[in-house]
C-alpha cells in the first residue's frame, strides 16, 4: 500500500466536546470541533443566535429526559436572523434533540438551509414568528432529512411550520415520523413545498390554520424543469382538524405538481372555497390510494379538482370510530368503557380486556 492510501486508510481520532462543561457556548464549541466530533449539550436553555456549523461534518446532540424528549433549548430571544443556519452541509451533519425557539417578527425561520442536506432527528421547532417563508424551517435549494421531528405552534407568511423554496439536490426532503399542530401561515398553514418533491411517511398534522389555501400542506410546483415539479409523496400520514380559508383544507395543489397520497387519513378538516379535504387546480393532481377522507366539511365535496381515486379509499361524509378500547363508540377511552369491560366479565376473567382499554386511553385520533 502507498504511504498516501495508507494514511487515508487510518480512522482520524474524533472527540466529544461538551457544553458547558468544556466551551461556555455552543457556537464556541463548534468553532473548536472538526469533522466526525460529538458536541454533546448539557439540559437548559442558551441563548444564542446565528449559530452556524461551518460545513463541519459533526454531531450536534442535546438532552433527553426519560421521555425521550429533548431537554436542550436554544432560545434566540428575538435577536439575530435566526437560531442557527446551514450553509451547504451534508446528511454527515447532525443535529438532534434540540429545540428552536425565541424568533419573533423577523424575515428568516428559526433554522434555515441554504443548499444543505443536514439530517435533524428529534427536534422540535416552537413558538417562533416570521413575516418571511417558513416559521419553524426555511430550506432553500437543499435536501434535508427530518426524523422525528416537531413543528409546534409556528407562524409565517408561506409554510408556518415549514417552508421550501426550490430543489436543485439530486436527492429531495424528507420527512419520517414528524408532527405539524397548531402551525399557521397565509398560504400552508403546516408546510410549504414550493417546487420541490418531498416525500413524508407517517407524519401527523393537527389544526394547523391557512388564511388563504392549503390548511396543512400547500403544493405548488414549477413545470420548467423535473426538479422542480412539485411531485410530493405523502405516505401512510393523518391529517386532523386542519383549517383553510380557501382552497385544500388538508392539501391544496396549485400551478403545477401531482400529490401522491396513500395509506393516508384525512379527517376533520374544513376548507371556505373548495376540497375540505384535498383541492387541486388544473394541470395539477390528487392521487389518493388506500386512504381515508371523512368528516371534512365547509365546501361542496371532500376531494375538489382533477384527482385519481382508485377502488381501495374509503371516502364517508362521517368518520367510523375504530380506536380501540372505544367500547361505547363515544370516540374516546376512558371510566366508562372500562366499567363496561368489567362489567360484561365472564369468568375466567381476561385481564387482556383491561389492558387494551388502558393502552387506548384518551381521545380517538
Amino acid at each position: 500500500m502507498h504511504t498516501a492510501a495508507f494514511i487515508l486508510a487510518i480512522a482520524l481520532p474524533t472527540s466529544t466536546i461538551e457544553v458547558p462543561g468544556d466551551f461556555p457556548t455552543i457556537q464556541e464549541a463548534i468553532e473548536a470541533a472538526s469533522d466526525g466530533d460529538t458536541i454533546e449539550i448539557a439540559a437548559g436553555t442558551y441563548h444564542e443566535h446565528d449559530l452556524i456549523l461551518q460545513q463541519k461534518a459533526i454531531t450536534l446532540r442535546g438532552s433527553t429526559g426519560p421521555d425521550g424528549m429533548p431537554l436542550t433549548t436554544i432560545d434566540s430571544l428575538g435577536l439575530g436572523d435566526n437560531v442557527m443556519a446551514f450553509f451547504g452541509e451534508g446528511n454527515d451533519t447532525v443535529v438532534e434533540h434540540l429545540v428552536f425557539t425565541g424568533v419573533a417578527g423577523g424575515d428568516w425561520a428559526a433554522v434555515t438551509m441554504f443548499h444543505a442536506r443536514p439530517t435533524m432527528i428529534n427536534c422540535t421547532f416552537v413558538g417562533n414568528e416570521t413575516t418571511g417563508i417558513g416559521g419553524g424551517v426555511y430550506n432553500l435549494n437543499g435536501a434535508p432529512i427530518f426524523i422525528d421531528c416537531r413543528f409546534i405552534d409556528n407562524t409565517a407568511n408561506w409554510g408556518g411550520g415549514y417552508a421550501c423554496w426550490e430543489t436543485g439536490q439530486p436527492d429531495h426532503p424528507s420527512f419520517l415520523r414528524c408532527t405539524f399542530s397548531g402551525n399557521s401561515a397565509v398560504l400552508g398553514g403546516g408546510f410549504a413545498n414550493l417546487r420541490s418533491s418531498p416525500t413524508l411517511v407517517e407524519c401527523f398534522f393537527e389544526h394547523n390554520t391557512a388564511t388563504e389555501d392549503g390548511g396543512a400542506i400547500l403544493n405548488e410546483g414549477d413545470p420548467c424543469c423535473e426538479r422542480w415539479f412539485g411531485d410530493v409523496l405523502v405516505d401512510s400520514c393523518v391529517f386532523d382538524g386542519n383549517t383553510a380559508a380557501g382552497s385544500g383544507g388538508a392539501i391544496c395543489n396549485r400551478t403545477f405538481g401531482t400529490s401522491t397520497i396513500v395509506g393516508c387519513t384525512i379527517r376533520n378538516n374544513a376548507a371556505g372555497l373548495a376540497g375540505s379535504a384535498v383541492a387541486s387546480s388544473d394541470p395539477t393532481m390528487a392521487i389518493l390510494t388506500g386512504s381515508t377522507v371523512c368528516s371534512n366539511l365547509g365546501t361542496f365535496e371532500q376531494i375538489e379538482g382533477p384527482a385519481d381515486l382508485d377502488g381501495s379509499n374509503s371516502i364517508r361524509d362521517e368518520c367510523p370510530v375504530t380506536c380501540s378500547g372505544d367500547v361505547n363508540g363515544d370516540g374516546s377511552v376512558d371510566v366508562t368503557d372500562l366499567l363496561a369491560v368489567i362489567a360484561g366479565w365472564d369468568e375466567p376473567y381476561d385481564v387482556g380486556d383491561l389492558l387494551t382499554i388502558i393502552g387506548g386511553w384518551g381521545t380517538c385520533r
